[in-house]
């Protein structure tokens, strides 16, 4: 579905002298998702990841595809429970970032990584 795209940028400080604006269709699935079969977007539940601006009610977009990164936040089955997670990359070895403390990541704990959250999109209200 195309909806309408504002060429105009708007300012997030001070005004700018009023111009001719372009209309034109943006289809937002093709700039949310690169990998189509391997995205899915998924609503959050709960508030701990406040400190990454990820609050309840938000819907994320989460790519399967990509593989994981330091300091990216990712859906991860933990504990038979699917959850959203900080990875942080410590001398070659990844970590869930799970209240106080880090959670290796290796092929014999009981986390499976379902995807990298691409896009965060949050309701103004």
């Amino acid at each position: 579905m195309k909806i309408p795209l504002i060429l105009q940028k708007v300012s997030a400080g001070f005004p700018s002298p009023a111009t001719d604006y372009i209309q034109e269709e943006i289809d937002l699935n093709s700039e949310l998702i690169k990998n189509a079969p391997a995205t899915f977007v998924i609503r959050v539940q709960g508030n701990s990841m406040n400190d990454h601006k990820i609050a309840s009610g938000d819907l994320l977009v989460v790519d399967r595809s990509l593989g994981l990164s330091n300091d990216c936040i990712a859906i991860v089955n933990f504990n038979n429970e699917l959850v959203v997670k900080n990875i942080i990359k410590k001398s070659n070895h990844f970590y869930i970032k799970h209240a106080k403390e880090y959670i290796p990541i290796t092929e014999h704990s009981d986390i499976n990584v379902w995807g990298i959250v691409t896009y965060i999109i949050h309701a103004t209200h």
